[in-house]
């Protein structure tokens, strides 16, 4: 390696290379040295350190002088000499640093950190944020590393017990008026939560666990959600996954009840639901670029499991599907007709007539098969159409029972159970070795797919051995 005197005059007169780098060092303070790249000169010492060559950067010749260096190498270079690698105390310095910086990081800090590092999606990131807030609120501004076991015991029971209950009403049907509603009531005794109190403090274990694991993917941090675990407590409540679905005989009401809704979108997404098994987010993001009505099928892409979900359309999706389409050019025309005379309207009807038009005219160029009026631009929260129709056939439900009751319906068909996952895209197990084996493409998949469809519909048609008359292809728009 060449050497040098190291000065200001001579280190300025060193020559940039064009690529890669060169170390100058000193002819007469040994170990201290000067390193010239393409982009800047940089002062450095090197030492052998318990047998180990050790590099230390002091700083580059822009910001101190060849004088500061030396000086600075000297001490450096003393320290070394004892043994001490000042590499080693820079990194224990900023660990101590970022440690302290972690026990000072509140539980809100670390669930916004938690939550953006990109691997959730948004209905997860609102569902984790929404447990936090209703059940942990009062520990969002605490340093996360203050929370005990003892804490998370507490709370953790009183979740479940119904005090921290995140709604003082139920709903109940009622008839006031001569019409089926539902009404707002207070309940009798709190509700007991104990699959909000496991879901909150799971939550909570990933944030404490994602907050204080070093960069190596360690932590000698003791999670103090990990008492519920314990041999001794085995305090999770292990809440039985929901049986619940629509029963056969109260299909017919409930279908009755849907098409009846003043929301035509809301209408064929509830049946779209029902006839598919998809998830509610699966169906309500769907864009008309992933239906290919030429081959009969449509494509989900963000799915639970991330994998594409193609599935084929029974002729009643195909015809409802088209239908769907067709209505939403036939309500910009309704409503465009209606402008017809719109100067001896009063202004409010003006307006209002107005709006009918912009809305029909957003919901055509919606990418999605299913527009909302929201930020999203697809249906984000169908509880009012499900609430009418609870009230209107006293069929209590939501979207994943719908799910319930088409993978039911299915297996009660005797499909068998790889075709049965498949419809549902639930993966095969990885240690079934026969499933690895079969291959269930959309073909496959369109015979049970229109078998289940009829069976619904039969089951629909029919209530006590009666044929319940009905429409039974949707909605125009």
């Amino acid at each position: 390696m060449p050497t040098i005197h190291i000065l200001k005059t001579t280190v300025e007169k060193l020559d940039i290379p064009e690529a890669g780098r060169v170390d100058y060092f000193d002819d007469v303070l040994k170990g201290f040295g000067v390193r010239v790249s393409p982009t800047r000169k940089t002062y450095f010492t090197m030492r052998r350190v318990n047998n180990k060559l050790v590099r230390v950067k002091i700083d580059t010749a822009d910001k101190i002088t060849a004088e500061q260096a030396r000086k600075a190498a000297e001490g450096l270079l003393a320290d070394m000499g004892r043994a001490t690698d000042p590499n080693e105390e820079k990194r224990q310095a900023r660990q101590q640093t970022a440690d302290e910086k972690k026990q000072a990081t509140t539980l809100q800090a670390a669930l916004d950190e938690y939550v953006n590092k990109g691997k959730l999606k948004p209905r997860t990131i609102t569902t984790y944020k929404d447990l936090c807030r209703l059940y942990l609120a009062d520990w969002l501004n605490k340093p996360a590393a203050d929370i005990t076991r003892d804490m998370v015991k507490a709370r953790h029971k009183e979740i479940a017990n119904g005090k921290r209950d995140r709604r003082k009403l139920t709903k109940e049907i009622t008839t006031e008026g001569g019409k089926a509603k539902l009404k707002a009531v207070a309940p009798p005794d709190p509700k007991r939560r104990e699959a909000a109190a496991d879901n909150a403090m799971r939550v909570l274990r990933s944030v404490l666990n994602y907050q204080f694991e070093d960069e190596e993917g360690g932590t000698l941090y003791a999670n103090p959600v990990n008492v519920l675990s314990s041999k001794k407590k085995k305090a999770w409540f292990k809440v039985d996954r929901r049986r619940t679905l629509i029963k056969n005989t109260d299909l017919p009401a409930w279908y009755k009840a849907v098409i009846g809704l003043d929301n035509a979108i809301m209408t064929d997404y509830l049946l779209f639901l029902i006839f598919t098994g998809l998830r509610r987010q699966e169906a309500a993001t769907l864009k008309w670029k992933q239906v290919d009505f030429q081959e009969g099928c449509f494509t989900i892409m963000d799915t639970k499991n991330k994998l594409p979900h193609t599935l084929p359309l029974s002729d009643y999706l195909h015809t409802l599907l088209t239908t769907r389409q067709e209505g939403l050019k036939t309500e910009l025309i309704e409503a465009k007709a209606a402008l017809f005379g719109i100067d001896r309207m009063t202004l409010r009807n003006q307006q209002t007539a107005h709006n009918r038009v912009v809305l029909a005219e957003s919901r055509l160029a919606s990418p999605y098969v299913f527009p909302g009026e929201g930020k999203t631009g697809y249906i984000v929260e169908p509880k009012r159409a499900i609430d009418t129709v609870t009230a209107e056939s006293g069929v209590s439900f939501s979207c994943h029972d719908l799910r319930r009751t088409f993978a039911t319906l299915a297996e009660s068909l005797d499909l068998s159970g790889y075709t049965v996952k498949a419809l549902l895209n639930h993966k095969q197990a990885d240690n079934d070795v026969t499933g690895g084996y079969i291959i269930l493409n959309v073909d496959r998949l369109r015979d049970p797919m229109q078998k289940i469809t009829n069976a619904l519909l039969a089951r629909i048609k029919t209530q006590h051995g009666q044929v319940v008359q009905g429409n039974f292809a949707g909605k125009a728009a």
